[in-house]
């Protein structure tokens, strides 16, 4: 059931979600970079900062910043459009205003979360941990903090109030956090995959892969985790648990 509503919410959204592919148009210019590298979907940055020019390195902060402002607007307006499609609230009056306010809130979160994880992972590795050991972290970081836009769109809160929530509904809903981690991981694999197979014929894998994760693995993601979060509203949920046995029914 989670699945196809999932996928209904994304469809029904569609249009929205085909703006990400805008942010394909970074992938030229993190190309131009010596030390920033597109794989499986990913832009990964060589943390051998030593060897970089400071001028290069301001560059390439300010190019990832105008990336997650642009990223956390998009992530913004899809939230939001979930969320009204799923509790049918008259919000258009106030959206501008609103979408202004989500926006700088998730990037103000994703650029304090990016420097965070860029110097620990920094510090790590000069310290001689295993490049693994890092990830590992970054990674548990990263789940740790996996609700926080909904937090930031749905429940209207300033980002403190949202880290919060985002802990507590972690805390209190273990079997989403599961289904959205499992699933997060699957289209990860499968995007592996087709970057792998596209390798064999033509060497724009990467581009590939990048464009799927855009419009298709985050989106998609960034919807269930919406759809998951909105369904702690015992209206909402009994709304589409009764839409859902009806659809069964026919």
């Amino acid at each position: 059931m989670l699945l196809r509503n999932s996928a209904e919410q994304y469809l029904t959204n569609f249009k929205t979600i085909l703006v990400f592919a805008l942010l394909l148009a970074f992938a030229p210019a993190f190309a131009f970079f010596e030390n920033i590298f597109l794989s499986s979907g990913s832009v990964l940055l060589d943390y051998n900062i030593g060897i970089i020019n400071p001028a290069v390195l301001a560059l390439e902060a300010g190019l990832v910043a105008l990336y997650l402002l642009f990223y956390s607007f998009f992530v913004s307006i899809l939230v939001f459009d979930v969320r009204r499609g799923l509790s049918k609230l008259k919000l258009h009056i106030y959206l501008t205003e609103l979408i202004q306010k989500f926006t700088l809130r998730i990037f103000a979160f994703y650029a304090v979360y990016t420097l965070a994880i860029f110097a620990f992972t920094v510090c790590a590795l000069a310290l001689g941990a295993p490049l693994w050991a890092a990830s590992a972290i970054v990674l548990l970081a990263t789940l740790a903090f996996l609700f926080v836009p909904q937090a930031v769109v749905i429940e209207e809160e300033g980002l403190r109030h949202a880290l919060l929530s985002n802990f507590e509904f972690l805390a209190s809903h273990p079997r989403s956090f599961a289904i959205v981690t499992i699933v997060g991981c699957v289209l990860l694999a499968i995007l592996q995959f087709v970057e792998f197979a596209v390798d064999q014929m033509a060497l724009i894998g990467s581009f590939v892969s990048l464009l799927l994760l855009l419009v298709l693995v985050l989106p998609f993601v960034e919807v269930m985790k919406t759809y998951l979060y909105m369904m702690r509203f015992d209206l909402i949920k009994e709304h589409e648990t009764t839409r859902s046995k009806f659809h069964r029914g026919h």
